[in-house]
């Protein structure tokens, strides 16, 4: 499996190195860690590096940390893990700001993980 070291990492995402190791300390992200001589480092599997994509292409959206580590929380609640996989749309005000963000998960659902978090869960197929 190919890895990829934080620098690598914050070059591919587009934040500051130091950024991505915050988020690290904030527990949004959780890559592995490797042990190389005396030295600790993260090995960032591509799993790793979308789900810090996602946290980047969230705060650009103008979404908080705080609320960013809500949604996270409550997405695990659920049994989801929240970033690496579905995908994330951004919903704004009519002024531009951001409003909500909704995850559409592999599963089928669409839920909602800001605004009214939880309130909207929509199945959006069924498997037969």
């Amino acid at each position: 499996m190919k890895t990829y070291m934080a620098a690598q990492v914050a070059d591919m995402v587009g934040v500051p190195y130091r950024t991505l190791m915050d988020w690290v300390a904030h527990e949004l992200l959780n890559p592995l860690n490797a042990r190389s001589g005396q030295r600790i480092q993260t090995a960032w599997r591509p799993k790793d590096v979308r789900e810090a994509s996602v946290l980047a292409n969230l705060r650009r959206a103008g979404f908080s940390l705080q609320n960013i580590k809500r949604a996270c929380a409550y997405l695990r609640s659920l049994g989801h893990n929240p970033m690496s996989t579905g995908e994330f749309i951004v919903i704004r005000t009519g002024k531009g700001e951001p409003r909500d963000i909704v995850k559409f998960c592999d599963t089928g659902e669409a839920v909602a993980l800001v605004k009214d978090r939880g309130q909207l869960v929509l199945p959006l197929w069924t498997e037969d």
